[in-house]
């Protein structure tokens, strides 16, 4: 997924998973230079919570942090999508944002690759849910390593795809790693997590049904890659510059939604 010798940035939410993920790398690797990245969403409490946990890890573990005020960079909060067409889709647009960021934030910190800690069920529950949906060119952006997607820009890597998220939770207990210990107000019982619920019924019947079910997706990605399926060619989005496949990303679009489309550079 890397060298010894690359820059790695973490991005690290103040969540188990992305705690246990900086914790691992910085004692499994002690010679890497390693970037912890975190955004603070505006959430009453709840981002306040996150980044103090976050700072205390970072303290600790001897790390660089550094970290996006979505309020004082931008201006908006996540609460602000509450009085647009996204008000019962916030994690939706939460997470749109928080990849387009931290893609801006790898490229501000020059580190070759990004670290996120999607687990074995983060993982499973969006292939599972883009296989009900036919959704087959988004299986190959679920890969454990992603190249960049323009020059200048980090590749991207899961290193805990095939850690369960109770493992990641024994792991900070076991270390005394701080971790969050609230809950976003906003999230909900989303279609991905409906599915993971499912995950979790069936393996209590089969415990091993989770990394079965990852190996035959991940066998799959490879053939969906050889049918050269359609996918929309990137461009640059004429508003912050960075890889869209249209004329404004994603992520303005939305930003724009709440304010005035904002410019950003890379």
């Amino acid at each position: 997924m890397f060298r010894e010798n690359n820059v790695v940035g973490v991005a690290v939410s103040g969540g188990k998973d992305s705690a246990a993920l900086l914790h691992a790398l910085r004692r499994a690797f002690p010679e890497t230079k390693l970037v912890a990245l975190h955004i603070n969403l505006g959430i009453p409490e709840y981002s306040g919570h996150c980044q103090a946990k976050v700072e205390k890890l970072a303290d600790m573990l001897d790390v660089e942090l550094q970290v996006f005020d979505l309020y004082k960079e931008l201006g908006i909060r996540i609460d602000d999508f509450r009085k647009t067409s996204f008000k019962k889709k916030l994690c939706s647009v939460c997470g749109t944002i928080k990849r387009r960021v931290f893609e801006e934030m790898a490229v501000k910190a020059q580190v070759q690759v990004l670290a996120t800690g999607h687990n074995l069920e983060d993982v499973v529950g969006v292939m599972l849910n883009n296989f009900i949906y036919g959704r087959w060119e988004q299986f190959v952006r679920l890969k454990p390593v992603l190249p960049p997607l323009a020059e200048g820009m980090a590749s991207k890597v899961k290193p805990l795809i095939r850690s369960p998220e109770n493992e990641n939770l024994l792991y900070c207990l076991f270390e005394d790693i701080p971790f969050r210990e609230i809950d976003c107000p906003f999230s909900k019982r989303t279609g991905v997590r409906k599915r993971t619920e499912i995950l979790e019924t069936i393996s209590k019947y089969n415990p091993y049904f989770k990394h079965q079910l990852l190996n035959r997706f991940l066998e799959l990605i490879p053939l969906l890659e050889g049918l050269k399926l359609k996918t929309p060619s990137l461009g640059r989005c004429k508003v912050c510059g960075f890889p869209s496949s249209g004329e404004i990303c994603a992520f303005c679009k939305r930003i724009s939604l709440v304010k005035e489309p904002i410019k950003l550079k890379l």
